[in-house]
């Protein structure tokens, strides 16, 4: 079978700088951005969303991005300076989770929408021991995790 690499040059693609705040219902951080385009910051707030995810399902899921149900996208064509990201749960089933994901820059809220996420059980394809290990020490990076 031949292998397939994706180089995105960015370490480890992690577009989350900080975690300020988590809980059973919202999740804030931030993120600098370079001369972002708009869609590797949508990107960020996925991996936002997605993170809330994994930690109220005690990390006991494997998690993704089921679909934008909208998004408010910036006019400006790159994003640059600090952002506030911030993610407020609307709903969530047992598998599928309902958020409206924000980032915000000196008051004004240039990319927003809402996104729905999946939750599954780990599996042969998605190994728990592997998964769950990376995703718990990706937030304690941020040291939100005991």
């Amino acid at each position: 079978m031949e292998q397939i690499t994706i180089n995105t040059h960015l370490d480890g693609f992690v577009l989350i700088d900080k975690i300020s705040a988590i809980d059973e219902n919202n999740i804030k951080g931030t993120k600098h951005f370079s001369g972002f385009p708009a869609p590797l910051a949508i990107e960020s707030l996925a991996q936002l969303g997605a993170l809330h995810v994994r930690f109220i399902t005690g990390f006991e899921k494997h998690c993704f991005l089921l679909k934008i149900n909208n998004c408010k996208i910036p006019e400006i064509q790159e994003l640059n300076g600090p952002y506030q990201l911030e993610g407020s749960l609307l709903g969530k089933s047992k598998q599928a989770f309902s958020y409206s994901l924000r980032a915000t820059k000196d008051c004004k809220t240039p990319l927003e929408g809402r996104f729905t996420f999946a939750a599954i059980d780990y599996d042969e394809r998605f190994k728990k021991e592997l998964l769950q290990r990376h995703h718990k020490k990706i937030l304690t990076c941020f040291n939100l995790c005991d």
